[in-house]
């Protein structure tokens, strides 16, 4: 059988990652049975695509985009299923469009929408992938990442890719720490022109499950009623957590 050797030892070394709660350069060169020099280029395009982060010590370990493809998707099913209520309830109280997302690396991806009855109305999003920078619960999921994580994904220096530079980077850690404080995050026009969206985080047993969110058109939202909604949505979250801890 043919085979490519690099992208061979490429899954392999995602297979060891996967497997180790570390790991360092030599120790990958020698189970693949490559220079090391070989084994820190597997390692840094990997990193670069977010499959794996490097600690303060050097190795690596577990990135966002390895843990995605690992976790389940019946997880993901089944936390669809169970905020879908909730969800339906949420769409109801606010009479707004409803929404569930996950972190994936530096985007968030919407795994259950409920749409507003009303005519004017932000269509679903189930499916879609948008930046977690810039994302409602988005911002809210990477305030409670570890700040060596946060780092890996969104250095301090910046990263000309997503088009953030050193000062937005610190402009972005201000504003995740002010949600973090706050509970709750707005978005007003920043991921789709028209669309204002309020999220709040959903708690499991061992932390942030995902974040729900409602989202309004603009010429409809009036800041006044920013706590009545983030009131419905705590209700919400809390009522998805319930159903996530019975």
């Amino acid at each position: 059988m043919r085979y490519l050797e690099s992208v061979d030892n490429a899954l392999r070394l995602l297979t060891l990652v996967a497997s180790k709660a570390k790991l360092g350069v030599s120790e990958a060169a020698v189970e693949l049975g490559v220079a090391p020099s070989t084994a820190h280029r597997l390692l840094s395009t990997l990193r670069y695509r977010g499959f794996v982060i490097q600690g303060r010590d050097r190795t690596y370990r577990a990135g966002p985009a390895l843990e995605e493809m690992v976790t389940s998707r019946m997880s993901r099913t089944n936390l669809a299923e169970v905020a879908l209520p909730c969800l339906q309830a949420l769409r109801d109280e606010t009479n707004e469009t409803s929404h569930l997302m996950v972190l994936v690396g530096r985007q968030c991806r919407i795994i259950a929408s409920v749409e507003s009855a009303q005519t004017l109305r932000v269509g679903s999003r189930a499916g879609a992938m948008l930046p977690a920078h810039l994302t409602s619960g988005g911002r809210l999921l990477l305030a409670e990442l570890p700040a060596e994580e946060l780092d890996q994904l969104y250095p301090r220096a910046g990263l000309a890719s997503i088009g953030l530079s050193a000062s937005a980077m610190t402009a972005l850690r201000r504003e995740l720490a002010r949600c973090r404080t706050q509970g709750y995050a707005v978005n007003n026009g920043q991921t789709e022109r028209g669309v204002c969206a309020i999220g709040v985080l959903v708690h499991d047993r061992d932390g942030p499950a995902g974040a729900l969110s409602v989202s309004i058109p603009t010429v409809r939202y009036q800041p006044g009623a920013l706590p009545g909604i983030v009131a419905a949505l705590t209700r919400a979250a809390d009522a998805v957590a319930a159903e996530l801890r019975a």
